[in-house]
């Protein structure tokens, strides 16, 4: 083989390498033009700030549950970049997108341990993790993280990619807020500009990178450690000097106090929810929003609940300890606005909002439902159109319900023979119900759920009357409210009326209140739901002077699991769920768990605002009844037990106990005249 001909061969392996490199290196710039880094750009969103009343209760970053917020690399102060790189990457100017010592001082301490255990990732490598892969401890997926920091370094500068990791990198949770960047941070942690903070301050949230959900909240010594190890290395650094860093590191951790505690979180985050579903807002700028929160009442409403679950923990003993849950809602019936929303015991702890995404079976409380139907419909009883003086058997009774039988029983075990419809609300008999549901049509039920506002499924079987369908507390006590609004139902919401706000481009209206339930029929069952809290299962509201002046109904599901208790004045509803998040046993009913907790509540409502008395429609008459028969009564009369009982004009008892007495007795007097004349 000649000279000339090896020249030749080498320079074509010469060229077809560098060919081959030049390949690589346009795939990797094109690879690259596809790993957009954000900017100011695509951090845009509308400030809304909320209010209630005189007071602002939120401020929100938009209507997403992420916090963040950009600042150019040039805004940062020295003290923070410094900072973060003395915590996170020291050789961050020296490298390549991989810092090959810290990657090998990893490696070895990985495989000692037979796992991913130490990261060793550089600022770019952390950047590329947060915008473009899962998060995952696996070695395919740090191969992958490799590969795309070089193409970032490739792509952009240093200050570029600092710029961009020190506005998105992860720093935990805000209540259920990602806090993600440290402009974000400094105001949601410590409530500051970056401009403000101190250098203990950015040390602090330097050292939380590596571990944020566990930093932001411990106030412990490894807090501290971690905090002061960011000082020493920035004063090793010359970033910060030597007497500054021991005064730094001299002064104590930021205090849960700096953070301003949230307000009323639950109803803020259904309001945000009701913003972006209503509301198309602009894409910068702020918008001023008015809700519907009585802060006063809404802190009453947060007390009393915190209470509650206190002292049912205190009666049930260690088991349940940390783990009974509770919510509330107040809403008022004429406008449907919610006063006051408690979706659990802690939101830091549990943001999931238990008032409105808890399904529940609500047991008793759905009786009224099943009665007010009959009332609506007219269903004939043996005497006429149904009443609450009709006549229901309480026997037992066997039902085909598909394959299978079903025999419901009375809580108390017992069998009382015939009853009328008010004792059977009053005491919450479970087997009068099913046959109300029956002869009504269980079609007609589920229709008047839907009617009331219950979005929830309802099934048509049989023990549909005693409350086995799933409902939230929110639907339940909004259907109660059309009852206190005299048959008008009105859309449940957080926004204050008055006009779109500014800022908002379009906006979704609510439909207005309709006539769901005649005056009459909802008239009826709240007449029958006053004489529950005077004689039934609400009669312990006296404790609070609340029996004479409210109506309301207990309900307690299946095997004790869940207790709910919803009441109301012409003003106001309140309803009440307390249970446990498993769906495992409580262990009370609604009048020992839910009741206590409403009527705390009710009661500093009552006394802030005397409430209207309930007014009978036209149409409605009253009648003087027994009891326990609903024959109706006068002065022949001898005795029994006696109630004014509404009922629908016409509906009215006809044989009065005037007409059984003579009717008794009449054939005696006509014979003792008959005797004067012999």
């Amino acid at each position: 083989m000649s000279i000339r001909s090896v020249v030749a061969g080498r320079r074509g392996r010469v060229f077809a390498l560098l060919v081959v490199v030049g390949m690589l290196g346009g795939l990797w710039f094109c690879i690259g033009l596809a790993l957009p880094l954000p900017d100011h750009s695509s951090f845009q969103s509308p400030i809304i700030r909320l209010s209630a009343g005189t007071e602002e209760i939120a401020v929100l970053p938009g209507l997403s549950h992420r916090a963040a917020v950009w600042r150019p690399l040039s805004a940062f102060p020295p003290s923070v970049v410094e900072a973060v790189l003395a915590a996170e990457d020291r050789r961050f100017f020296l490298h390549d997108g991989i810092d090959v010592v810290a990657a090998l001082r990893a490696a070895a301490t990985n495989l000692r341990r037979g796992g991913i255990r130490q990261g060793g990732s550089t600022i770019t490598q952390q950047l590329a993790r947060t915008l473009f892969l899962k998060d995952e401890r696996t070695w395919g997926r740090k191969l992958r993280e490799v590969a795309l920091s070089f193409l970032l370094e490739v792509r952009y500068s240093k200050p570029r990619i600092l710029e961009a990791y020190l506005n998105t990198i992860y720093l935990g949770h805000d209540g259920d807020i990602a806090v993600h960047g440290l402009p974000a941070a400094a105001q949601h942690y410590l409530r500051k500009d970056l401009a403000a903070l101190r250098p203990e301050e950015a040390a602090w949230l330097a050292a939380a990178i590596s571990a944020p959900n566990r930093m932001v909240v411990d106030r412990s010594s490894r807090a501290r450690t971690a905090r002061d190890g960011v000082l020493q290395a920035m004063s090793k650094r010359g970033a910060i000097e030597e007497t500054a860093a021991q005064q730094a590191m001299a002064r104590p951790l930021p205090s849960g106090a700096s953070r301003v505690p949230l307000r009323a979180p639950y109803f803020v985050e259904l309001t945000r929810e009701e913003i972006a579903h209503r509301f198309f807002l602009s894409a910068s700028g702020e918008v001023q929003i008015s809700t519907t929160l009585d802060p006063t009442l809404q802190r009453i409403a947060e007390r009393t609940v915190g209470e509650g679950v206190e002292r049912i923990e205190r009666r049930r003993g260690s088991a349940l300890r940390g783990k009974v849950e509770a919510a509330l809602v107040a809403l008022e019936p004429a406008s449907g606005s919610i006063r006051a929303l408690v979706g659990g015991r802690h939101y830091p702890d549990s943001p999931f909002n238990r008032a409105v995404r808890a399904a529940r079976q609500p047991g008793s409380l759905f009786k009224p439902i099943v009665y007010l139907t009959a009332f609506e419909s007219g269903v004939q009883d043996r005497s006429g159109p149904m009443t609450p003086a009709s006549v229901v058997s309480d026997e037992p009774l066997t039902v085909q319900d598909g394959s299978r039988t079903w025999s419901p029983r009375n809580i108390d075990g017992r069998a009382l023979g015939n009853v009328t419809v008010r004792r059977a609300v009053e005491e919450s008999r479970n087997v009068p119900a099913v046959r109300v549901a029956l002869n009504v049509g269980l079609d007609r039920i589920v229709d008047m759920g839907r009617r009331l506002g219950i979005g929830s499924p309802l099934a048509a079987v049989p023990s549909l009357a005693l409350g086995t369908s799933e409902v939230t507390l929110l639907e339940i006590t909004s259907a109660y409210a059309v009852l206190a609004n005299g048959g008008v139902r009105a859309t449940p919401t957080t926004l204050a009326a008055g006009g779109v706000p500014a800022g908002v481009q379009s906006a979704e209206t609510l439909p207005p209140p309709a006539q769901v339930v005649s005056a009459q029929s909802a008239f009826l069952m709240t007449h029958l739901l006053r004489g529950v809290m005077r004689e039934g299962t609400g009669k312990a509201s006296a404790r609070w002077s609340l029996s004479e002046v409210t109506a309301g109904k207990s309900g307690t599901s299946d095997g004790l699991r869940d207790a709910w208790f919803v009441g109301y004045t012409p003003d106001l509803a309140i309803g009440v769920w307390v249970g446990l998040d498993d769906g495992s046993t409580l262990g009370l009913t609604g009048s020992e768990a839910a009741l206590p907790i409403w009527a705390a509540t009710m009661a500093a409502a009552v006394r802030r605002r005397p409430p209207k008395s309930f007014t009978a429609p036209p149409g409605v008459v009253f009648v003087s009844v027994n009891r326990d028969t609903g024959k109706a009564m006068s002065s022949w009369c001898d005795g029994g037990p006696k109630v004014e009982e509404a009922f629908r004009a016409g509906t009215e008892p006809h044989t009065a106990c005037d007409e059984q007495f003579f009717a008794r007795t009449g054939h005696g007097l006509i014979a003792w005249f008959q005797g004067l004349f012999r």
